[in-house]
């Protein structure tokens, strides 16, 4: 067992984690207490002979030994005195010294009975390694150490995800395992993939970075996909253990961040391939419209049933007790003030949080990250007011608190895609005459912490956003304030804020994205940060290529023939689509010259056709190119020549049947890529199943039985007593009461 920090670990938690070990080593039930009028008690047990044993819990690691050692005589000793125990034990997260342990047996005499039941860091560590069930049970204590997060990243991409275990860490000291964690892993166990679905804030990336660290603990590589799975590819490494995340893998606000990445087949054939080996796990989240939108949008994952490897993240499943300890540890953890924690300890202030009907451990970790502000109103209603609105801690620090400076690097910031290398980020900044140098430099520090998060990358720093709520608050931003929409327009840097723009407006809006950006009234604007972006390679995430897909989308739409002319001249210049970087906009520029509603447009259509007929077909000659490109001439039936179609279908056929046939003599030596690639295109066929019988066996998924009565939550009582009424959470929220007392 690795180093356990115990330092990690809440007053509380360290209680209930002295209560385990302690009902373990004297064989007895220990009771837990609050803090009252008969101070001096943590945990107690009364014999049958009426023998009283009392045991003190002192989680004093910042304040020393020798505080610690004349505290107990002054404040302590007296207390013991009073209450008379048969025996008094005395644990502490301190290093103690025989020295300190001989002086504190003398002066408690005779309730200590020998020096051995004075129990410091090292003797509880010393018996923890003894338990390993009570450090599993304990997950912040397991599951904390530094280096062995750090261990467990990929060194091959670690500048691009050195913070994961930074995020993990800190995702832990206030994380609290729920039936959520248990179906979850349960899932990923049974499957080696799971995709974690559900609303904004119910605490996806939260379960995900827990899975990791678990995995961690057991010398899994953890892997960061920060692009898209040719990540997983780079890194995968046949004998090692590994676990991929691949955090909001869809897109955080839309499917339209993916849109041009051909990430359906990639992510398809990475799934199947890590459900096949033992040693590898893969962890995806999503939001639940998101995946709707791209089961409707992508024909072969609406073919897939990913339904068994999806599992719903649901706030219903939080007990009052499992509320109380999130909305404990948030408030143990941050920077508020003594004063304002322990307003949580009141029963009419914790107990309307816990029961809000929309409590949402995001919305506290917002609220608790930025500074204490008594002008808001009480700890009460700030934390109601953020429940009620989510948003409402981000509006009122961008409205009243931030500078210009730092809201237009947060419009920026969004405008690019919500990440972006500090260094382009900062050109942005001086393109827009926004301030100086150092006007963005300052205001970047101020954003760090609350708005954004800066992470190390190879020669640079990348900025994004800290969670996806501040992507949405900046969503709604632009959507009710067409003011900064027409600042963005007005100087663009960057062809990829006309691509962000536009994913802004053709999103989705339900009840999770209730808002989008309406760009009917800025077509005008649209169309000349379009033409002025253009040609910017050097700025934008697309090629020649991708930009004209997206140019082409929007003058369709909102009937700019200027647009529509520049893209014109752009395909009319040889090569410009045969060059295409990502083959999947090839299909799109085929399919768009087709139905243009512009003459000139249309016209080129035979052109761009042929051009890209050609690429899909020839460019790529390796055997994954063949199944590609048999899977391109299917999808583009219509627009290719049937003897040619038929030519490279029959080639993909052979090759499909020789794959399996491969398989039956030497699976070790299979290439799980390019069964992938075959394996996507054969499920274009509706009867796959008995033209490739054998190919069942990669495809389908088992089904998962419902283990839902194992977790059934006992009813509440709620007309007796606070401390019955609440039972456990009341036992929670009442240790803020001495959160910062000895």
């Amino acid at each position: 067992m690795d180093l356990l920090d115990l330092q990690k670990l809440s007053d509380f938690d360290f209680e209930s984690l002295c209560k385990d070990l302690f009902e373990r080593i004297l064989g007895v039930r220990l009771e837990i207490f609050t803090s009252g009028p008969d101070g001096g008690i943590d945990l107690r047990c009364i014999g049958p002979g009426r023998e009283k044993v009392v045991i003190q819990c002192k989680h004093w690691m910042k304040s020393g030994r020798s505080k610690l050692v004349k505290h107990l005589i002054d404040k302590e000793l007296p207390k013991v005195r009073r209450l008379t125990p048969t025996r008094y034990i005395l644990a502490t997260s301190v290093e103690m010294t025989p020295a300190a342990k001989a002086k504190l047996a003398t002066e408690f005499q005779p309730y200590i009975v020998n020096e051995s039941d004075i129990f410091g860091i090292d003797e509880i560590t010393s018996i923890l390694r003894d338990h390993p069930d009570i450090i599993r049970k304990h997950i912040r204590l397991w599951l904390n150490d530094a280096t062995i997060l750090e261990a467990a990243i990929s060194r091959n991409i670690i500048r691009r995800s050195l913070h994961l275990a930074d995020e993990v860490k800190d995702t832990l000291r206030t994380y609290v395992p729920s039936r959520n964690l248990r179906q979850a892993m349960q899932f990923i166990e049974e499957n080696h993939v799971v995709l974690l679905s559900g609303p904004p804030g119910v605490g996806k990336t939260t379960l995900a970075q827990v899975i990791c660290a678990h995995y961690a603990s057991k010398s899994f590589e953890l892997v960061e996909v920060s692009e898209n799975v040719e990540d997983i590819y780079k890194v995968w490494d046949d004998n090692s253990p590994q676990l991929f995340i691949y955090d909001d893998f869809l897109g955080q606000s839309s499917l339209g961040d993916k849109l041009y990445k051909n990430e359906d087949g990639r992510l398809l054939s990475v799934m199947r391939r890590v459900r096949r080996e033992p040693n590898k796990r893969l962890v995806c989240t999503t939001r639940g419209y998101i995946l709707e939108q791209a089961r409707q949008r992508y024909e072969r994952l609406d073919r897939e049933n990913l339904d068994p490897l999806t599992f719903l993240v649901d706030l219903g499943t939080f007990t009052l007790e499992e509320k109380a300890q999130i909305l404990y540890n948030h408030v143990h953890w941050s920077d508020w003030p003594t004063s304002a924690k322990e307003n949580f300890a009141q029963p009419e202030t914790y107990r309307p949080i816990i029961r809000h009907r929309k409590f949402n451990p995001r919305a506290l970790s917002n609220l608790f990250s930025v500074p204490y502000d008594p002008e808001q109103g009480t700890p009460k209603s700030q934390v109601m007011a953020v429940l009620d609105d989510p948003m409402a801690v981000w509006r009122h620090i961008f409205d009243h608190q931030l500078g210009d400076n730092e809201r237009r690097i947060l419009v920026l910031l969004f405008s690019v895609g919500s990440e972006s290398s500090a260094a382009s980020l900062e050109q942005a900044f001086l393109e827009y005459r926004a301030g100086s140098v150092a006007n963005f430099r300052n205001g970047l520090k101020v954003l760090e912490g609350t708005f954004v998060k800066i992470a190390a990358a190879p020669y640079r720093q990348q900025v994004e956003f800290a969670n996806p709520s501040v992507n949405d608050f900046m969503l709604a931003k632009l959507a009710n304030e067409p003011d900064w929409l027409q600042w963005i327009l007005s100087n663009p840097y960057s062809f990829d804020q006309v691509v962000h723009l536009w994913d802004a407006h053709t999103g989705p809006c339900d009840v999770e994205a209730p808002v989008k950006v309406n760009l009917m009234p800025h077509a005008a604007g649209l169309e000349r940060a379009a033409l002025a972006t253009l040609d910017r390679r050097e700025t934008a995430s697309h090629d020649k290529a991708g930009r004209l897909v997206v140019c082409l989308l929007i003058a369709q739409e909102l009937a700019l023939s200027e647009l529509a002319q520049q893209v014109a001249d752009r395909l009319s210049i040889q090569g410009c689509v045969y060059d295409a970087r990502n083959l999947d906009d090839i299909p799109h520029l085929i399919r768009l010259t087709h139905e243009s509603r512009y003459a000139r447009v249309r016209a080129l259509h035979e052109s761009v056709k042929l051009e890209g007929l050609t690429a899909l077909f020839n460019r790529d000659r390796q055997e994954c190119g063949l199944f590609k490109a048999a899977t391109y001439a299917l999808q583009l039936s219509g627009f290719v020549d049937p003897f040619v179609k038929e030519e490279i279908i029959q080639a993909a056929d052979e090759k499909f049947k020789a794959v399996l046939d491969r398989h039956l003599f030497d699976s070790d030596g299979l290439d799980s890529s390019l069964l992938g690639y075959g394996l996507d295109y054969v499920r274009q066929y509706g009867n796959w199943q008995e033209r490739w019988p054998m190919a069942s066996d990669f495809m389908t998924y088992p089904d998962l039985e419902s283990e839902d009565g194992e977790f059934e939550d006992s009813e509440e009582a709620f007309d007796v007593d606070p401390e019955y009424i609440d039972g456990d959470a009341y036992l929670i929220m009442s240790s803020l009461r001495i959160i910062n007392g000895a």
